[in-house]
């Protein structure tokens, strides 16, 4: 798919993620077991590629065939329930070079039901709860957070369905439906599931270059990248999961949000973006860095605050010196952000260009200080 740069125009993008589960043999000493013949649950994920959308076009949008391997960055917790019990806490998939590692043991002939959310870190508490004392975990579940930020560096998922296929790489028509959670333990070697995770926040990507007449002068490295917005209030979020009944009723939904009122105060800064060395910013094949926020509250999304640091070098290359000479260190940028959408699966493209404190003067002061602008 062919990149795109968007000024100060917005894009909305339907976020969907495939993931495909695959049991295989293993052991583990942190994993839920419930007797009998039992294997690990690893994953071997794939993510939905993103359809390109014309800024001047309105049509929905509409997801390709096609999918991609996903690898990370964001973990994966997993409860894997009985219709009565559930583990006592979530478990994890972390994917280290390329390979998922697994701490989810399942038992052959044994019907789970599988919720999860991602990513897992130590910010984000969950807890799992069936849907009334007289339901069991057959019917939904309920999965309660707390301490949600507004802003986060990583994306934040829930998973709306599952089914069990026969490979890795199934060749039968995969047909995921939200709202099916159930899945039975097989023999060792033999089990494969796929999850779909639908996004909860919002995404905003910066795309940034440097001005065509700057770079000809300057090089750019960016070495931080944060976002906030004016007050990092954290939130309760409670999911509500329901299994699609054999007769589906009007007004049934697959799953459920309700954020609650906020419970702390920090106004830091969330770090999208960290190099100690700096990576070069180029003239065109923008670098792209993503920031994720609470959809909920306009608040939220016209409230965006981007901090930019970055080095400033001329052009004076030598062999001791490829990028040139370090002219100015740890330049910020602080950008107050337009209003950018705020819903369930949107995304906001921005672009940031580097460009001179006065692009039509171009003194050394200049040069050497520049600045961040949004647009052209």
């Amino acid at each position: 798919m062919s990149d795109y740069i968007l000024y100060v125009n917005k894009v909305r993008e339907g976020l969907l993620f495939l993931l495909m589960a695959v049991i295989m043999v293993a052991c583990s000493d942190d994993s839920d077991t419930v007797g009998g013949e039992s294997s690990m649950l690893q994953l071997v994920p794939y993510s939905q590629e993103m359809a390109e959308v014309s800024p001047s076009m309105t049509r929905a949008v509409s997801l390709p065939d096609g999918y991609s391997p996903y690898f990370g960055p964001n973990s994966i917790g997993v409860y894997a329930t009985t219709a009565s019990e559930a583990p006592d806490k979530v478990r994890t998939f972390s994917c280290v070079n390329g390979v998922w590692n697994s701490q989810v043991s399942v038992t052959n002939r044994i019907t789970y039901y599988i919720y999860g959310y991602m990513p897992v870190n130590d910010n984000i508490t969950c807890t799992i709860s069936k849907l009334t004392e007289n339901d069991d975990y057959s019917k939904g579940a309920i999965l309660s957070f707390t301490d949600l930020p507004p802003v986060m560096a990583g994306d934040f998922s829930v998973v709306t369905g599952v089914k069990q296929v026969s490979s890795a790489n199934p060749t039968e028509a995969v047909n995921l439906e939200a709202g099916l959670f159930s899945y039975e333990g097989k023999a060792t070697g033999s089990n494969f599931v796929c999850l779909m995770l639908d996004h909860l926040y919002s995404c905003v990507s910066f795309k940034f270059l440097v001005n065509e007449v700057y770079s000809q002068l300057r090089t750019i490295k960016l070495k931080k990248v944060e976002l906030k917005t004016k007050s990092q209030i954290t939130y309760p979020l409670t999911i509500t999961l329901r299994q699609k009944p054999e007769t589906v009723l009007p007004g049934y939904e697959p799953y459920t949000i309700q954020w609650g009122n906020q419970t702390s105060k920090s106004n830091d800064y969330v770090t999208l973006f960290t190099s100690e060395e700096g990576e070069l910013l180029p003239m065109i094949n923008n670098k792209t860095v993503d920031g994720y926020f609470a959809p909920f509250q306009d608040d939220i999304a016209n409230a965006l605050e981007l901090k930019c640091t970055y080095d400033v070098y001329d052009k004076n290359v030598t062999t001791e010196h490829p990028e040139g000479n370090l002219v100015r260190q740890n330049c910020e940028a602080v950008n107050k952000l337009p209003a950018v959408v705020a819903g369930v699966n949107k995304r906001t493209v921005l672009t940031l260009t580097v460009n001179p404190t006065y692009l039509y003067v171009l003194s050394e002061p200049d040069l050497d200080n520049p600045t961040i602008t949004i647009g052209n």
